[in-house]
């Protein structure tokens, strides 16, 4: 397998800093001085994937810019144009594709998001200290800085009270060996610049000779609120209308909605209750649907987890099935934001505390990547047969959900709708070398 250049990739590729438990997210519309940005972006110091750099305790940032953001730096017109379309058009109008309602958003519905920070910190103050240092720096710079987005302390798991990023793509690199059935993908479907899973070289923006993709990506950032109370009190309604014990059963019915149980054990190998162990490393991901759940009856297909990755169950046979779903594959790096609140106390009614997601997903192709997943997987009612079923947990909410069973089928009552886009954008995450490329002073023009 092709290692990626770790000495020239942003460090966020290869490390979700989960060392570093506090996050912001520092947005900002930059200035008219070209020069000025390109003097900021100079002066900005963005951690490496390298291994010693990624183990140390100091805080870490990253950096992504909209197109927008990489005009106002000076980038010539033609560049722009070889950047992917769905880059260039933005997040907000691709509302058709991703199922949205821009009216909704209170992050880049009013202000145009040139540029997203990234930082991770080991404490609130060092967080705050970091915060407040980069935001002085860009309005130096002549910036427009918009408010902080401050992710609460780290914790393995999302406010629905489930553990989160249990299944991530094994990308060539830091990690010398795939763990127990995590399947490799190309080191193109994350990276610019190497083959992708169609054995092709990602298309990539050049700017005259030097490649400006090449050990980039592309960042998709989303504000995610989640209506945990509305979730788990219709959870325990239907347990209730079932016959099955509140709490219990609106667990139960949970994780065939999520298709994990809270501790992360997936459902397809724990059918009937949790099973903790089952969510350690060597058993979380090592199980597949074709064999022995094609029909649901353990994971229902219309599941968030089955819907967001298949794995071999999206075509007849699993090969095929592995070698398709490879090409649909994004690295998360998401934070949650709000204070925590239990699934027992959601389902005694919640509090109206704003809590939700901070999505952040990394793809070689938006398009491909995350705006299939989106769009082909999450959002289709009619996702592998199902009829009117969209993703009980980032669809649009309204849909019923089937669990499967024998004799009978249980058909539970429309899932009100439980996360709702509050905005975000489509960002080009550069390598060090094109974040060099970009602050340096354009050549004159020949008169």
């Amino acid at each position: 397998m092709v290692a990626a250049d770790l000495k020239n990739v942003q460090g966020l590729v290869y490390n979700g800093y989960k060392k570093l438990p506090f996050a912001a997210f520092l947005f900002a519309t930059l200035g008219d001085d070209a020069a000025l940005s390109r003097a900021w972006l100079r002066a900005l110091w963005v951690a490496p994937a390298l291994r010693d750099h990624l183990t140390r305790n100091e805080p870490k940032l990253a950096v992504a810019f909209a197109a927008s953001g990489l005009r106002a730096l000076g980038v010539p017109e033609g560049v722009i144009e070889d950047l992917p379309q769905e880059l260039k058009d933005g997040m907000a109008k691709r509302d058709k594709v991703l199922g949205d309602t821009p009216s909704e958003w209170t992050l880049g519905r009013h202000h145009r998001l040139d540029v997203v920070l990234l930082i991770y910190a080991a404490s609130e103050t060092k967080r705050a200290e970091v915060l407040a240092d980069h935001r002085a720096r860009l309005v130096a710079a002549g910036a427009q800085v918009h408010g902080d987005e401050l992710a609460c302390e780290f914790a393995e798991r999302e406010h629905f009270g489930f553990a989160d990023g249990m299944s991530q793509p094994f990308v060539p690199g830091v990690h010398d060996q795939p763990r127990a059935h995590e399947h490799p993908i190309a080191l193109g479907e994350i990276l610019l610049g190497y083959e992708n899973e169609y054995a092709k070289l990602p298309a990539s923006p050049r700017w005259g000779e030097f490649d400006l993709g090449a050990n980039g990506t592309y960042l998709v950032f989303r504000k995610l609120a989640q209506n945990v109370g509305a979730l788990w009190t219709h959870l325990a309604q239907q347990a209730e209308k079932l016959g099955l014990e509140r709490e219990a059963g609106a667990i139960w019915l949970g994780a065939k909605i999520m298709g994990r149980w809270p501790s992360g054990a997936p459902v397809a190998l724990a059918p009937h209750q949790d099973d903790p162990k089952l969510a350690a490393s060597n058993h979380a991901n090592n199980f597949g649907y074709i064999a022995h759940d094609p029909d649901g009856l353990h994971c229902p297909i219309a599941s968030h987890v089955r819907r967001a990755n298949p794995r071999d169950a999206r075509a007849e046979d699993a090969e095929t099935s592995l070698k398709v779903v490879n090409r649909h594959r994004i690295l998360r790096r998401g934070r949650s934001y709000g204070r925590p609140i239990s699934i027992q106390q959601a389902i005694a009614g919640g509090d109206a505390t704003p809590r939700g997601l901070y999505f952040i997903g990394l793809n070689a192709s938006i398009a491909r990547g995350f705006e299939f997943i989106q769009q082909t997987w999450l959002g289709n009612p009619g996702f592998l047969g199902l009829a009117g079923e969209a993703d009980p947990i980032a669809g649009p909410g309204g849909c019923p959900f089937t669990i499967p069973a024998d004799p009978l089928h249980i058909r539970l009552e429309p899932i009100p709708r439980v996360v709702t886009t509050l905005g975000g954008g489509y960002f080009f995450l550069p390598s060090l070398a094109a974040i060099a490329r970009l602050a340096t002073e354009p050549p004159p023009r020949n008169p």
